[in-house]
């Protein structure tokens, strides 16, 4: 099968991430696969190694036209125009979404006669906010729906009306054999042997809780003031974040390698506000890192008893588990261990790679 794959961007960031998972499984799996990126990133020379890669044209100019308000209506058009003329070029028996940010691929398909996959890696509010946008198919008739997770999964239901069975579910996982390889390079920033360091990464902006974990930063220290702690958060900043001296967090922008960080933290943290089902909580656990995070989204099935859930917004109960762990090397380690195994149990990319040519089996 001749599989066009959308990814709304390059980034490191977690959808990006399964959609080269998705790239290498499907050609695995041997179907012909072309990538298309709506926007370049750090992720491209990864998928280019996978398969054939390309980049949308005039990418910055069409996010411009986006962004400015009362034209949004010319930028909805000329969207549509090139991907319509995208699929009439390519012409792929099956155009596979992946994430609702490249919703405007959905209507050009349909038109043109191609089967359409649409895996859903958003919450519900941000998921409709992006089919409006690209005025998706009424109820996405139609479109083969993929949810990363099963609160993915039920908000899905209320927003198409569609019968359960009509939604694949399709849980984010690893790509357990790379994230260990590049685990044991160096980290490009140096950390002391005495550092306890507490670590976060993503993308720094409010609905991931950057303002939270400064505010967390601050009160583990009130606790631990003579301790080596640092807070280091590893992602793009897409948002500045007020600081202040106390907290002493840094903020140390994007990394090509975020596995070694992982492997070096103490402590991994979730501050997010809102995250549907986030790669690098199970991306830590599979390295032995502890998590400490809100119970938002699918974080609560992805950790089970193997890590700590503190309640969404909670921040000083969050702040006591980071302590906990700091000042208890023994429960770090077990935590660890019952991470990795639990990661390798129910998360493996061999299990998504099987239910993934399932799901493709069924669309031939």
């Amino acid at each position: 099968m001749r599989v066009l794959l959308v990814t709304h961007e390059a980034s490191r960031s977690g959808a990006p991430r399964v959609a080269l998972l998705l790239a290498r499984s499907l050609v695995d799996q041997g179907h012909s696969v072309e990538v298309l990126a709506r926007a370049p990133g750090p992720l491209l020379p990864e998928f280019a190694a996978a398969a054939p890669t390309s980049i949308e044209f005039l990418h910055r100019v069409r996010r411009k036209l986006w962004r400015t308000w009362g034209i949004r209506g010319l930028a909805y058009a000329i969207d549509t125009l090139l991907a319509t003329l995208t699929l009439t070029r390519r012409r792929p028996d099956l155009v596979y979404v992946n994430s609702t940010a490249a919703a405007i691929y959905l209507r050009p398909a349909q038109w043109l006669c191609r089967r359409a996959v649409l895996h859903v890696h958003e919450s519900g509010r941000l998921a409709a906010s992006f089919l409006a946008a690209a005025r998706a198919p009424q109820r996405l008739r139609g479109i083969t729906l993929v949810a990363c997770s099963p609160s993915v999964h039920t908000e899905l239901l209320a927003l198409t009306d569609q019968d359960p069975q009509n939604i694949a579910m399709l849980p984010s996982v690893p790509d357990t054999s790379e994230v260990l390889r590049r685990s044991t390079e160096p980290p490009d920033r140096p950390y002391s042997p005495s550092d306890l360091v507490v670590g976060c990464c993503g993308t720094v902006e409010h609905r991931k809780g950057a303002d939270l974990w400064v505010t967390i930063a601050r009160e583990v220290r009130k606790v631990l003031p003579s301790q080596p702690v640092r807070f280091v958060w590893i992602g793009e900043i897409a948002q500045p974040v007020e600081q202040d001296d106390t907290a002493g967090v840094e903020f140390v922008g994007p990394t090509a390698n975020p596995y070694a960080h992982l492997r070096r933290f103490d402590v991994a943290t979730l501050p997010s506000r809102d995250d549907p089902f986030p790669l690098v909580v199970l991306e830590a656990m599979l390295l032995g890192t502890p998590v400490v995070a809100f119970a938002v989204g699918g974080v609560a099935r992805q950790i089970g008893d193997a890590s700590v859930l503190v309640p969404p917004g909670d921040v000083a109960a969050f702040a006591r588990e980071v302590v906990n762990l700091l000042t208890n090397e023994d429960a770090r380690r077990r935590l660890g261990a019952s991470a990795q195994t639990r990661v390798a149990a129910l998360y493996s990319a061999p299990a998504f790679a099987a239910a993934l040519a399932n799901l493709i089996g069924k669309l031939r």
